[in-house]
Protein backbone atom coordinates (compact mmCIF):
# COMPACT_ATOMS: atom_id res chain seq x y z
CA UNK A 1 0.00 0.00 0.00
CA UNK A 2 1.34 3.45 -0.88
CA UNK A 3 2.10 6.10 1.75
CA UNK A 4 -0.83 8.21 0.53
CA UNK A 5 -3.21 5.27 0.97
CA UNK A 6 -1.77 4.55 4.41
CA UNK A 7 -2.21 8.16 5.51
CA UNK A 8 -5.74 8.22 4.12
CA UNK A 9 -6.87 5.14 6.03
CA UNK A 10 -5.09 6.20 9.24
CA UNK A 11 -6.99 9.49 9.05
CA UNK A 12 -10.21 7.58 8.41
CA UNK A 13 -9.65 5.43 11.51
CA UNK A 14 -8.91 8.43 13.72
CA UNK A 15 -12.05 10.26 12.67
CA UNK A 16 -14.06 7.04 12.98
CA UNK A 17 -13.19 6.75 16.66
CA UNK A 18 -13.93 10.41 17.45
CA UNK A 19 -17.15 10.69 15.45
CA UNK A 20 -18.58 7.35 16.53
CA UNK A 21 -17.97 8.23 20.19
CA UNK A 22 -20.05 11.37 19.66
CA UNK A 23 -22.70 9.43 17.73
CA UNK A 24 -22.96 6.77 20.46
CA UNK A 25 -23.43 9.42 23.16
CA UNK A 26 -26.06 11.27 21.15
CA UNK A 27 -27.87 8.02 20.36
CA UNK A 28 -28.06 7.03 24.02
CA UNK A 29 -29.46 10.44 24.93
CA UNK A 30 -32.07 10.17 22.17
CA UNK A 31 -33.16 6.66 23.08
CA UNK A 32 -33.30 7.06 26.84
CA UNK A 33 -34.88 10.52 26.81
CA UNK A 34 -37.77 9.41 24.59
CA UNK A 35 -40.86 8.22 26.52
CA UNK A 36 -41.86 4.66 25.67
CA UNK A 37 -45.41 5.78 24.90
CA UNK A 38 -44.45 8.26 22.16
CA UNK A 39 -43.91 7.66 18.46
CA UNK A 40 -40.86 9.68 17.36
CA UNK A 41 -40.06 10.51 13.77
CA UNK A 42 -42.11 10.89 10.61
CA UNK A 43 -43.93 8.21 8.63
CA UNK A 44 -42.48 6.31 5.68
CA UNK A 45 -44.32 6.20 2.35
CA UNK A 46 -46.11 3.08 3.55
CA UNK A 47 -47.76 5.10 6.33
CA UNK A 48 -45.96 3.69 9.33
CA UNK A 49 -42.63 3.73 11.15
CA UNK A 50 -40.21 1.54 13.05
CA UNK A 51 -40.06 1.86 16.83
CA UNK A 52 -37.35 -0.26 18.38
CA UNK A 53 -38.00 -3.95 17.64
CA UNK A 54 -41.45 -3.26 16.17
CA UNK A 55 -43.26 -1.47 13.36
CA UNK A 56 -46.38 0.65 13.84
CA UNK A 57 -48.96 1.55 11.18
CA UNK A 58 -50.74 4.93 11.29
CA UNK A 59 -52.57 5.19 7.95
CA UNK A 60 -55.17 3.12 6.16
CA UNK A 61 -53.71 0.71 3.66
CA UNK A 62 -50.47 0.51 5.64
CA UNK A 63 -48.77 -2.87 5.30
CA UNK A 64 -46.68 -4.63 7.91
CA UNK A 65 -43.07 -5.42 6.89
CA UNK A 66 -41.59 -8.84 7.45
CA UNK A 67 -38.69 -7.31 9.43
CA UNK A 68 -39.62 -8.89 12.75
CA UNK A 69 -41.68 -11.77 11.44
CA UNK A 70 -40.91 -15.18 12.97
CA UNK A 71 -41.17 -16.59 9.48
CA UNK A 72 -38.31 -14.51 8.14
CA UNK A 73 -35.09 -16.50 7.96
CA UNK A 74 -31.87 -14.97 9.28
CA UNK A 75 -30.35 -14.90 5.81
CA UNK A 76 -32.13 -13.83 2.65
CA UNK A 77 -32.49 -16.19 -0.28
CA UNK A 78 -32.00 -15.75 -4.01
CA UNK A 79 -35.76 -15.19 -4.27
CA UNK A 80 -35.83 -12.26 -1.82
CA UNK A 81 -37.64 -9.21 -3.22
CA UNK A 82 -35.48 -6.37 -1.92
CA UNK A 83 -37.56 -3.72 -3.69
CA UNK A 84 -40.60 -4.74 -1.64
CA UNK A 85 -38.81 -3.46 1.47
CA UNK A 86 -38.12 0.00 0.04
CA UNK A 87 -41.48 1.44 1.05
CA UNK A 88 -40.59 0.86 4.70
CA UNK A 89 -37.40 2.93 4.47
CA UNK A 90 -37.49 6.21 6.39
CA UNK A 91 -34.45 8.55 6.12
CA UNK A 92 -35.32 9.93 9.57
CA UNK A 93 -34.24 6.59 11.02
CA UNK A 94 -30.76 7.05 9.51
CA UNK A 95 -29.72 10.67 10.34
CA UNK A 96 -26.18 11.44 9.23
CA UNK A 97 -25.64 15.18 8.87
CA UNK A 98 -26.10 16.30 12.46
CA UNK A 99 -23.91 17.90 15.10
CA UNK A 100 -23.60 14.92 17.43
CA UNK A 101 -20.78 16.30 19.58
CA UNK A 102 -22.23 19.79 19.97
CA UNK A 103 -19.31 21.70 18.45
CA UNK A 104 -21.54 23.37 15.78
CA UNK A 105 -19.99 21.17 13.05
CA UNK A 106 -22.19 18.49 11.50
CA UNK A 107 -20.82 15.17 10.28
CA UNK A 108 -20.48 16.71 6.81
CA UNK A 109 -18.40 19.61 8.13
CA UNK A 110 -16.22 17.26 10.20
CA UNK A 111 -15.53 15.22 7.08
CA UNK A 112 -14.73 18.32 5.02
CA UNK A 113 -12.21 19.46 7.63
CA UNK A 114 -10.54 16.09 8.13
CA UNK A 115 -10.23 15.18 4.46
CA UNK A 116 -9.17 18.52 2.99
CA UNK A 117 -5.64 18.45 1.59
CA UNK A 118 -5.14 22.12 2.54
CA UNK A 119 -6.27 24.23 5.47
CA UNK A 120 -9.99 24.92 5.13
CA UNK A 121 -11.67 28.32 5.29
CA UNK A 122 -15.07 28.90 6.88
CA UNK A 123 -18.16 30.94 6.15
CA UNK A 124 -18.39 32.38 9.67
CA UNK A 125 -16.15 33.24 12.66
CA UNK A 126 -17.40 30.26 14.70
CA UNK A 127 -15.95 27.86 12.11
CA UNK A 128 -19.23 25.96 11.84
CA UNK A 129 -19.50 25.71 8.05
CA UNK A 130 -16.62 25.05 5.65
CA UNK A 131 -16.43 27.27 2.57
CA UNK A 132 -13.24 26.25 0.74
CA UNK A 133 -10.47 23.64 0.90
CA UNK A 134 -9.20 20.94 -1.43
CA UNK A 135 -10.90 17.58 -1.76
CA UNK A 136 -10.21 14.60 -3.98
CA UNK A 137 -13.35 12.88 -5.19
CA UNK A 138 -12.18 9.27 -5.15
CA UNK A 139 -15.03 8.16 -7.41
CA UNK A 140 -14.14 10.44 -10.33
CA UNK A 141 -10.56 11.47 -9.55
CA UNK A 142 -11.55 15.16 -9.77
CA UNK A 143 -10.36 17.78 -7.26
CA UNK A 144 -12.74 20.36 -5.81
CA UNK A 145 -11.97 23.54 -3.90
CA UNK A 146 -15.48 24.74 -3.00
CA UNK A 147 -17.27 22.74 -0.32
CA UNK A 148 -20.75 23.01 -1.84
CA UNK A 149 -19.52 21.14 -4.93
CA UNK A 150 -19.18 17.87 -3.02
CA UNK A 151 -21.71 15.90 -1.04
CA UNK A 152 -21.75 12.99 1.37
CA UNK A 153 -22.03 9.57 -0.25
CA UNK A 154 -22.38 6.39 1.74
CA UNK A 155 -20.22 3.65 0.23
CA UNK A 156 -22.99 1.21 1.07
CA UNK A 157 -26.13 3.35 0.60
CA UNK A 158 -28.56 3.67 3.49
CA UNK A 159 -31.47 2.35 1.42
CA UNK A 160 -29.35 -0.62 0.33
CA UNK A 161 -28.48 -1.38 3.95
CA UNK A 162 -32.16 -1.14 4.93
CA UNK A 163 -33.37 -3.53 2.22
CA UNK A 164 -30.51 -5.97 2.82
CA UNK A 165 -31.07 -6.63 6.51
CA UNK A 166 -30.79 -3.19 8.10
CA UNK A 167 -34.56 -2.91 8.49
CA UNK A 168 -34.16 -5.22 11.50
CA UNK A 169 -31.52 -3.06 13.20
CA UNK A 170 -32.18 -1.10 16.37
CA UNK A 171 -32.00 2.73 16.17
CA UNK A 172 -28.49 3.02 17.60
CA UNK A 173 -27.05 0.69 14.96
CA UNK A 174 -28.77 2.59 12.13
CA UNK A 175 -27.33 5.88 13.37
CA UNK A 176 -23.86 4.39 13.86
CA UNK A 177 -23.90 2.99 10.32
CA UNK A 178 -25.11 6.26 8.79
CA UNK A 179 -22.30 8.17 10.51
CA UNK A 180 -19.46 5.67 10.29
CA UNK A 181 -16.66 7.58 8.47
CA UNK A 182 -15.48 4.28 7.02
CA UNK A 183 -18.73 4.34 5.05
CA UNK A 184 -18.67 8.03 4.13
CA UNK A 185 -17.02 9.61 1.08
CA UNK A 186 -17.10 13.19 -0.20
CA UNK A 187 -18.14 12.97 -3.83
CA UNK A 188 -19.13 15.37 -6.60
CA UNK A 189 -22.90 15.86 -6.43
CA UNK A 190 -23.67 14.62 -9.95
CA UNK A 191 -21.72 11.42 -9.30
CA UNK A 192 -23.67 10.82 -6.08
CA UNK A 193 -26.88 11.01 -8.12
CA UNK A 194 -25.43 8.74 -10.79
CA UNK A 195 -24.54 6.07 -8.25
CA UNK A 196 -27.89 6.49 -6.47
CA UNK A 197 -28.53 3.39 -4.30
CA UNK A 198 -26.79 0.89 -6.56
CA UNK A 199 -24.49 -1.89 -5.45
CA UNK A 200 -21.14 -2.77 -7.12
CA UNK A 201 -22.81 -4.90 -9.79
CA UNK A 202 -24.58 -1.77 -11.11
CA UNK A 203 -22.17 1.02 -10.23
CA UNK A 204 -18.40 1.27 -9.90
CA UNK A 205 -16.19 4.36 -9.53
CA UNK A 206 -13.17 5.10 -11.73
CA UNK A 207 -10.92 2.12 -12.38
CA UNK A 208 -8.11 3.40 -10.13
CA UNK A 209 -10.39 3.31 -7.09
CA UNK A 210 -12.27 0.08 -7.76
CA UNK A 211 -10.02 -2.14 -5.62
CA UNK A 212 -10.40 0.09 -2.57
CA UNK A 213 -14.11 0.53 -3.27
CA UNK A 214 -14.72 -3.22 -3.44
CA UNK A 215 -12.65 -3.73 -0.29
CA UNK A 216 -14.68 -1.11 1.56
CA UNK A 217 -17.93 -2.82 0.55
CA UNK A 218 -16.50 -6.14 1.75
CA UNK A 219 -15.26 -4.78 5.10
CA UNK A 220 -18.31 -2.63 5.87
CA UNK A 221 -20.83 -5.34 4.96
CA UNK A 222 -18.96 -7.76 7.22
CA UNK A 223 -18.75 -5.22 10.06
CA UNK A 224 -22.53 -4.64 10.03
CA UNK A 225 -23.58 -8.10 8.80
CA UNK A 226 -25.27 -6.71 5.68
CA UNK A 227 -26.66 -9.43 3.44
CA UNK A 228 -25.28 -8.43 0.05
CA UNK A 229 -27.11 -9.64 -3.03
CA UNK A 230 -25.57 -12.52 -4.94
CA UNK A 231 -24.69 -10.30 -7.90
CA UNK A 232 -22.94 -7.75 -5.68
CA UNK A 233 -21.03 -10.43 -3.76
CA UNK A 234 -19.92 -11.91 -7.06
CA UNK A 235 -18.75 -8.54 -8.40
CA UNK A 236 -16.82 -7.75 -5.23
CA UNK A 237 -15.15 -11.16 -5.26
CA UNK A 238 -14.21 -10.77 -8.91
CA UNK A 239 -12.64 -7.34 -8.36
CA UNK A 240 -10.71 -8.34 -5.24
CA UNK A 241 -9.32 -11.48 -6.89
CA UNK A 242 -7.84 -9.33 -9.65
CA UNK A 243 -6.43 -6.63 -7.35
CA UNK A 244 -2.69 -6.54 -6.63
CA UNK A 245 -1.81 -6.63 -2.93
CA UNK A 246 -0.44 -3.09 -2.95
CA UNK A 247 -3.83 -1.78 -4.10
CA UNK A 248 -5.49 -2.98 -0.89
CA UNK A 249 -5.28 -1.66 2.65
CA UNK A 250 -3.71 -4.39 4.78
CA UNK A 251 -5.09 -2.86 8.00
CA UNK A 252 -8.64 -3.52 6.78
CA UNK A 253 -8.01 -7.21 6.06
CA UNK A 254 -9.38 -9.40 8.82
Amino acid sequence: MTNSNSEKYNTRKLRTRSLLTAVASATCLTIFSTPASTHPGSLDINGGHYYGPSYHCHMSGCEMPDSFSVGRSRRDSLLTDYRDREKFFNPDDWPFDEDFDGDCQSTRQEMLILTSRVEVKYTNPRNCVVRTGEWLDEYTGEIFEVAVQVDIDHVIPLLYAHTHGGDRWMPDKKIAFANDPLNIMLVEKREVRRKNNRGPSRYLPREEFQCEYAQLWDVISDKYDIQLSATDRSEIRKILEECPAEALDSSLIQ
